[in-house]
């Protein structure tokens, strides 16, 4: 298999990892792909990023009040 963070995976496709991955394992090594798209373009001065490790994605949510969500511009 091939260890990610500790962690060993069985050889073949792996759909998620622990770290929000998609990956491919043989004896060659392991290649992956993040499920995620970090956000760049949105009011930083009102808003900020917020890891949701459920979705395995990014939320953008206001400073003052993380129950609100900022709209998001971009991401990469």
């Amino acid at each position: 298999g091939c260890i990610i963070n500790g962690k060993l995976y069985p050889f073949g496709h792996i759909e998620r990892t622990e770290d929000c991955y998609k990956c491919d394992c043989d004896e060659g090594g392991m290649q992956c792909c993040s499920l995620f798209h970090i956000p760049v373009a949105y009011d930083k001065k009102k808003c900020k990023v917020v890891f949701n490790k459920k979705r395995c994605d990014y939320d953008v949510v206001q400073k003052n009040d993380p129950s609100k969500m900022c709209s998001v511009y971009s991401r990469v």
